[in-house]
């Protein structure tokens, strides 16, 4: 159980905040920040020792692992997760504890923790086993695995530690401008494949940016592939039901808010999108489902399915205004920064996010420009402007100090917020392409970014996935390699990238072979975990593969 030292953890509370703690095994980084060492033995467990507020500050989201999977019962897949993200779920706990430290002790802390596993466990039995399995594989308490998993970056501690479901939501406290969302269907993509985005802004040293992507099979419920895992901000399932999130200010209602049931089960926004992904097969129903849900903080929340139905829901903590394309002359796309389009719902918190409009609108100009025949690659070009489009004109500088630090462009840039990852969803064809960083990959924040994405299929099982992560794996590869070979000669950099892409290959599939034997043996649990290691190492190679001869994103074209 991680016992509580408050003076440790008060004392290291800016260190948790401003560092990440990444994996507990030793880690040489090398050109591309991967680990020497890749958990192999994460498969067994034991209780943590007393928490003695000491991490390893020299690890960060360059050298994460990449893929998890998880699979089976909610218990099940809650004890997977726990085994594989220990590291980055004690180092979130860790960040999210300095700030509950601020106003409660142990007694006040696990009475408001225990309140919310009684809610799950009567309301929500699902929730309350996938937390259990978190702590029995994480060796922590239910206490603080709902802190692990539900604390988010943006977490409001204050409705955590204060939470009554027959109560009511006060706070009002400033949310920070974070993220941006997309969807486009119909006659706006090419061959009408519905396709979604998302930039996720963030401090990249928050714990937030160490959470692998993860891969769920839920023995009752959809297939989920998710950027970010449990942190991140973008969920595709096997229906191809997207949903994506961004945070947005606090702001009173307008006259035509729906005020949200505060009977409603109580989650994390980030888990919720997941959780209702798993539940969920269209956006009607998950639309449903998010507004009858009680939220920590605001956001916006694009839901968009492969029938051609979506919805943004503009949220706020005790209401919601739910919106379609043509409200506002969309067609066939919806976008969200940071701010609502009903500016009455706005109010005063309207001017504090000027920077929101000029990023929405340069994603909408990219797009209409290519109207009819948008695809991946336009998404990724329109979340990756470096600059913007405002008022009728493009600018070129993107960041501004005017009183504050802000930036107007799709891709975070500013001092403070930058882009950490960003996912692109085909729902089509249940594609899912991921970038670490920045595509302007010297503005980055995050170590050893390739500025290239890694693609994942989303397949029927963790075999079929892992064998389309090697395939892409392999073809990139190849195609280094056809590339490299016309030069006169090649450079040192392109070299090591290469050779690392093509060790990373061998190394997925001895990971495979040891997967396939588990999952012949019928260990769910070692097969997911050797999936995942294998996923990785193909993840990974895709990007080496394309940093060794280009700064194309090979993979979307």
């Amino acid at each position: 159980m991680m016992r509580r030292k408050i003076a440790c953890v008060l004392c290291c509370a800016i260190l948790c905040l401003s560092m990440v703690a990444g994996l507990g095994c030793s880690a040489k980084n090398t050109l591309s920040g991967s680990s020497d060492s890749t958990q192999a033995n994460v498969g067994s467990t034991s209780k943590n020792k007393e928490f003695d507020g000491k991490f390893d500050a020299t690890v960060n989201a360059g050298n994460a692992q990449e893929v998890v999977y998880v699979n089976g019962s909610w218990f099940d897949m809650g004890r997977q997760y726990g085994l594989q993200q220990k590291d980055q779920l004690e180092n979130n706990w860790t960040a999210v504890m300095a700030s509950i430290y601020a106003e409660a002790d142990d007694a006040a802390y696990n009475k408001a923790m225990g309140k919310i596993l009684k809610h799950y466990e009567e309301d929500e039995p699902s929730v309350f086993d996938f937390l259990s399995g978190v702590a029995d594989g994480a060796g922590i308490s239910k206490e603080d695995a709902v802190v692990a998993v539900m604390g988010s970056s943006v977490l409001n501690s204050d409705l955590m530690m204060h939470y009554d479901p027959e109560g009511s939501k006060t706070d009002d406290s400033e949310r920070s401008k974070t993220c941006m969302n997309v969807s486009a269907w119909g006659d706006m993509t090419q061959d009408g494949h519905h396709l979604g985005g998302a930039n996720l802004d963030a401090l990249s040293a928050t714990p937030a940016a160490m959470f692998s992507s993860m891969i769920s099979y839920p023995k009752h419920g959809n297939a989920v592939i998710a950027s970010g895992g449990l942190q991140g901000n973008a969920f595709m399932n096997s229906k191809g039901l997207v949903i994506t999130y961004a945070g947005a200010p606090t702001a009173s209602p307008s006259e035509g808010a729906e005020v949200i049931d505060r009977e409603g089960t109580f989650l994390d926004t980030l888990f919720a999108y997941w959780y209702t992904a798993t539940k969920c097969d269209s956006a009607d129903e998950a639309v449903k489902m998010l507004t009858e849900t009680e939220w920590i903080h605001t956001g916006n929340i694009n839901v968009s399915d492969n029938n051609g139905n979506a919805y943004l829901i503009e949220q706020k903590d005790n209401a919601y205004v739910v919106r379609k394309a043509g409200d506002y002359g969309e067609t066939d796309y919806l976008i969200a920064a940071n701010h609502f389009k009903d500016e009455l719902w706005m109010n005063d918190s309207y001017e504090a996010y000027p920077d929101s409009v000029p990023r929405a609108n340069t994603l909408e100009k990219i797009m209409q420009d290519e109207g009819g025949s948008v695809t991946p690659l336009t998404l990724a070009n329109g979340l990756g402007s470096i600059r913007y489009y405002d008022e009728g004109k493009w600018s070129e500088e993107n960041w501004d100090y005017g009183g504050f630090y802000q930036f107007h462009s799709p891709e975070g840039d500013d001092i403070e917020f930058k882009t950490i990852f960003r996912t692109i969803f085909d729902a089509t064809d249940l594609e899912m392409y991921v970038l670490r960083g920045h595509d302007e990959k010297f503005r980055s924040d995050v170590p050893y970014g390739t500025a290239n994405y890694c693609k994942l299929t989303l397949g029927k099982d963790m075999q079929t996935t892992n064998k389309s992560a090697e395939t892409d794996a392999r073809i990139a590869v190849r195609n280094a390699g056809a590339e490299l070979y016309k030069n006169d000669s090649v450079d040192d950099e392109s070299m090591e990238y290469y050779n690392m892409a093509a060790e990373a290959v061998h190394t997925g599939c001895n990971y495979t072979t040891m997967a396939d034997c588990a999952n012949a043996k019928g260990d769910k649990e070692q097969a997911a975990i050797m999936y995942g290691l294998a996923t990785s190492q193909f993840a990974n190679a895709q990007r080496y593969a394309q940093a060794s001869y280009t700064t194309e994103n090979v993979i979307l074209n």
